[in-house]
């Protein structure tokens, strides 16, 4: 072999060692990757980062690490892979996700990383996918989200992070996701909404914070989301709704705020919505009986599917103390707060 060759060959395959390592922190120690590819599976062992090294030359479906102890994903830890897969790294004790785990997959379709223990997630850990339509994060322990987290994501459409410990929600974790559409953050600890909460998130049509802590959430919360079509905010701990500005969302159909505690909800609340309104969830409230009367009515009027009662439940509404037949805001003092409370649990609807 002639010597300058020989030279620029070792030389090259010197570098490639070199940028490996410098993308590369290692994550992996002798772990075990499932390949599917066409209805097969192999099995193959990682140790540092996983990359298109480990995988076959063929098209694959999806890489599947599962059942592991992998105390953290660190920067590199699956990158350098052309194909187009999913990546499913569910049940290992995974507790961070840091910055640029995911490098260099141009076609990752899909990214799973359910029932970990993932406490936080850094900056930039999702950043330059240009291909994901979906980041799933349920049931871990995410307490902690950085700004800029979810960066240059322009295909993503869903992304769940459900049944984790968050106790806020901030805006500034995605830059540049200019096609999401459904954010879940079921199961959280969010206390409040502040104004224009998703103001630079305007392709959003589903928004669910079903079974938060919500006690505040500023009249202006929703401002820009005009193709806001799905709202879920059922159980929580609203006490108030009627100042909530549902106008920004002019295509809303679908609205859910059940099992809270509310006791005064008017008509003309959702007035901005009539003409596009098909259903509303609202059992599970104690609401003031002449309250419901005027729902049921204002409902039927205008074609519109309203949820108001648990039909295993006898009692459907509350008498105030006083002026019964009027729908009106009243202080909590005026009701019997053990009927109040009996409203909290399940209930069956229709």
């Amino acid at each position: 072999m002639d010597v300058t060759y020989y030279s620029l060959l070792c030389a090259l395959l010197f570098c490639s060692v070199i940028v490996y390592a410098q993308n590369c922190v290692p994550t992996f120690q002798n772990n075990e990757a499932e390949i599917e590819l066409n209805n097969q599976k192999r099995t193959i062992t990682v140790t540092g980062c996983l990359t298109g090294y480990h995988l076959p030359t063929v098209n694959i479906d999806s890489v599947n690490i599962k059942g592991q102890v992998i105390p953290s994903l660190n920067s590199g830890a699956i990158s350098n892979i052309q194909h187009e897969f999913q990546i499913n790294i569910i049940h290992n004790e995974i507790d961070i996700i840091r910055e640029h785990a995911f490098r260099n997959l141009p076609r990752l379709q899909n990214l799973y990383l359910d029932h970990n223990h993932i406490t936080s997630v850094e900056s930039f850990a999702f950043e330059n996918l240009p291909s994901v339509k979906g980041i799933y994060l349920r049931n871990n322990n995410i307490d902690l989200i950085q700004k800029d987290t979810f960066v240059n994501l322009p295909r993503l459409g869903v992304i769940y992070i459900n049944n984790n410990k968050l106790k806020k929600f901030d805006q500034n974790w995605f830059v540049s996701t200019p096609t999401l559409e459904w954010i879940v953050l079921e199961g959280n600890q969010i206390t409040s909404l502040k104004r224009a909460a998703f103001q630079d998130l305007t392709s959003l049509t589903a928004i669910d914070f079903t079974n938060n802590n919500l006690r505040y959430i500023h009249p202006g919360a929703f401002y820009r989301l005009n193709e806001l079509e799905e709202l879920s905010l059922g159980e929580n701990e609203l006490t108030s709704f009627e100042e909530v500005n549902l106008s920004y969302s002019s295509a809303l159909y679908r609205l859910s705020i059940d099992h809270n505690k509310f006791t005064y909800l008017s008509p003309r609340f959702f007035n901005a919505v009539r003409n596009t309104m098909k259903e509303i969830y609202m059992q599970g409230n104690p609401l003031q009986c002449a309250c419901v009367d005027e729902l049921v009515l204002w409902a039927s009027n205008n074609d519109i599917k309203l949820h108001w009662k648990c039909e295993d439940k006898e009692v459907y509404c509350v008498f105030p103390l006083s002026s019964e037949n009027d729908c009106e805001k009243r202080p909590i003092s005026q009701f019997n707060s053990s009927l109040i409370e009996s409203f909290r649990s399940d209930c069956t609807i229709e």
